[in-house]
């Protein structure tokens, strides 16, 4: 026959943008007197390639009729449009472009003209003739009609200026204009696009950013070669132009707020291509702190920037840097500064994306703290450590949070909880906003800190003494959210596991007034009830584990010295006397089939209330449920096969589970049937006598 003492299950080891398109004219920038400072991004990164240049400037020289008459044959072309067409307005510098298409209208451009100039193109750039300038200016002017965008494109006219761009030693003004049409033939236009990333055209581009006569046109011209196209994003992200960026914001080279604002929302893009943040140098994130601490930054950068951060902090490299240098203190000011900014100051929709960016923060920052380093880099009364303990008492909720998760990731040593406790009493800024008005969020924060702190050592009972009980058994009826409530019961399974006085606490009566009906209700009842109205089999679970933590550390204190073992007598007919229904959530960890181990947890803990008398009450009261009578019945007569030499771990341990969960499902009939408890009909005990018959004569026929 199997051991007539419960056989304890193993415990379960779940402890715990919008894109703007725009046209590009001739305007110039101010005159600046900033040198521009070399930064490594001339040469194409490992993994790309060199696109192919424009053909050397050492060609026949044309006369003057010939260079005049290619001229004038090229502005034949745009005026015969003009007339056609109407003029059209000179826009400001990145003029937002027509979306609508004007081909049925106009008709589609003379392609073969166009190859014709591509033609008389090359002998003005291979001759050296000053025409050349005034040829490129013209295309770029006729570029902003978005008709010719296709056209420049299959003419070969588009890549005819790629290659200049790639070239040595070309003039500002040809590489001006230059870009000017690459970026406007490229607006909309996914041919184009992809004509420039086919050759890795954006090297050179992303190159011309550090020159001071045309970086206000390329930065747009890449801007436009990406929106809304992934594979342009992608390259552009590779070939670095994220860090050139950043170096250009670090040495104050971007001026104008539409620039700024292409800038920033390309350092964004490139951080979102995963190849952006691996090929960045480790130079590029306090960079990209500074830039999100800025006090004078403006909040649609700021907007930019921090999803930058968050995506440079997914990366593991970037988070061990992140602590290594110190910068965990740049990060989470970026947060506490997001606060600064008053809502009346915002439009609605910024509110939001405000509120987004918050919670990204701090999910990145939960990120950085469960590293490893971590701990040791800000141990306790670090600077950092002090910041965020006084966050605990902040009315900010995502500043409370961000305490809450960060502390929580310190606290996964046992010394570093007992000190959290004992010497800095966290537990009560911790009891004390639970009591309060905090948001569901803040709820589920504090409670998942709560809960590492009470596994360490004499956490337990300090957590008692401050009252955590009664404190956490207000959330259990904190429906709105039911993380919250799963927590809460959570918390409370882990604050009484082994802890004999917390359980005394959670049995403690509602009200001190005998006359009171809640007296005769405890802390244990609200959490009952709690299982009686959530359709949440987590939540039951947790529960009925909290029960087994109770029955196992009152066994366990009965077995100890007579004095001992009176009050844990005394305090079990507490339990089973005010709590009639207390094996119910037992009865759902062994009828629910996700957790295995759960499930042996429950058998076990129904064995130790079988074999009390008034246990034996509560387990019959459980066994109305059909489902966990005929899962008894099933268990008892499981057969188990030998042990093979060729069974696996896995299938070793789903044959030793068998084999405990079945003997505690015997101790259970048997406990039952000891005791005999008045509440137990007749059928049942017949079915249970047979099913031992049936039971005791299987072990003999071995």
């Amino acid at each position: 026959m199997a051991s007539q003492h419960p056989l304890e299950a193993t415990e379960p080891s779940t402890e715990d943008r919008q894109a703007h398109k725009q046209l590009i004219t001739e305007q110039k920038p101010e005159e600046q007197n900033q040198l521009y400072s070399t930064v490594p991004t001339d040469t194409p990164l490992p993994g790309s390639f060199a696109p192919p240049s424009a053909p050397l400037r050492n060609g026949p020289k044309l006369s003057n009729e010939q260079e005049e008459e290619m001229f004038r044959a090229l502005q034949a072309i745009f005026q015969s449009a003009e007339e056609e067409d109407g003029s059209f307005e000179v826009h400001e510098l990145l003029d937002s472009l027509a979306d609508g298409d004007e081909d049925a209208r106009r008709g589609r451009r003379n392609v073969i003209a166009l190859k014709e100039v591509r033609d008389n193109l090359n002998l003005l750039w291979r001759s050296g003739s000053d025409y050349m300038v005034r040829a490129v200016e013209v295309l770029a002017n006729g570029s902003r009609d978005p008709t010719w965008r296709g056209p420049f494109g299959q003419s070969g006219i588009l890549e005819f200026f790629l290659r200049v761009v790639a070239t040595d030693d070309v003039d500002d003004d040809i590489l001006l204009h230059s870009l000017r049409l690459i970026g406007n033939s490229c607006a909309d236009t996914n041919e184009n696009r992809q004509l420039v990333v086919d050759r890795n055209y954006t090297i050179p581009i992303i190159k011309l950013f550090r020159n001071p006569a045309v970086a206000h046109v390329s930065i747009p011209v890449i801007f436009n070669i990406c929106t809304d196209f992934e594979p342009a994003q992608a390259q552009v992200a590779a070939n670095g132009v994220g860090y050139s960026l950043l170096t250009l914001l670090r040495d104050d080279l971007i001026e104008g707020n539409a620039l700024l604002t292409y800038t920033y929302e390309l350092l964004e893009i490139a951080a979102e291509q995963a190849q952006g943040v691996e090929r960045s140098p480790d130079a590029a994130l306090p960079l990209i702190v500074k830039l999100a601490t800025d006090d004078n930054i403006d909040f649609v950068h700021l907007v930019s920037v921090t999803n930058c951060l968050a995506a440079y902090l997914q990366n593991e490299r970037f988070q061990s840097q992140c602590i290594t240098c110190h910068l965990v203190e740049g990060v989470i000011s970026v947060l506490r500064r997001s606060y600064d900014r008053a809502p009346h100051d915002l439009a609605p929709d910024d509110i939001q994306i405000l509120a987004q960016l918050r919670l990204r923060l701090n999910q990145v920052l939960s990120d950085v703290s469960a590293f490893p380093l971590f701990s040791q880099s800000y141990p306790l009364r670090s600077e950092l450590f002090d910041t965020l303990r006084s966050w605990l008492n902040k009315s900010e909720d995502q500043l409370q949070v961000c305490a809450c998760v960060m502390l929580g990731n310190l606290a996964r040593e046992d010394n570093v909880c007992t000190s959290m406790v004992k010497e800095f009493r966290i537990h009560e800024s911790l009891l004390s906003a639970l009591n309060g008005d905090a948001k569901g969020a803040v709820l589920h924060a504090i409670l998942g800190f709560l809960k590492n702190l009470a596994i360490a050592g004499d956490n337990k009972e300090y957590l008692g003494s401050a009252g955590i009980i009664k404190v956490v058994s207000r959330l259990w009826a904190f429906d709105t959210v039911p993380q919250v409530q799963f927590s809460a019961a959570g918390l409370t399974r882990q604050v009484i596991s082994s802890s004999f006085n917390n359980i005394s606490r959670l049995l403690e009566p509602l009200s001190t007034d005998p006359d009171s009906p809640a007296n005769s209700r405890t802390y244990l009842s609200l959490l009952l009830s709690l299982f009686q109205k959530t359709d949440s089999t987590p939540i039951k679970t947790e529960i009925g584990r909290t029960i087994c933590a109770i029955c196992r550390t009152i066994n366990q204190r009965q077995q100890e010295g007579t004095e001992l073992a009176t009050e844990a007598s005394n305090l079990s007919e507490r339990l089973y006397k005010l709590h009639e229904d207390v094996a119910w959530p037992v009865g759902t960890m062994v009828t629910q089939k996700e957790w295995p181990v759960v499930q042996s947890e429950g058998w076990f803990a129904l064995a130790l209330m079988a074999s009390a008398p008034l246990g034996s009450l509560a387990v019959v009261d459980s066994l109305q449920s059909m489902s966990v009578f005929q899962l008894l019945n099933d268990t008892v007569k499981t057969i188990v096969s030998e042990e093979s030499a060729g069974e696996s771990a896995q299938e070793k341990t789903e044959r030793l589970k068998k084999i405990k969960d079945r003997d505690n499902a015997i101790i259970l009939v048997n406990g039952l049937l000891k005791n005999n408890p008045s509440t137990l009909p007749d059928a049942r005990k017949v079915m249970l006598e047979d099913l031992m018959r049936e039971v005791a004569e299987t072990y003999q026929g071995k």
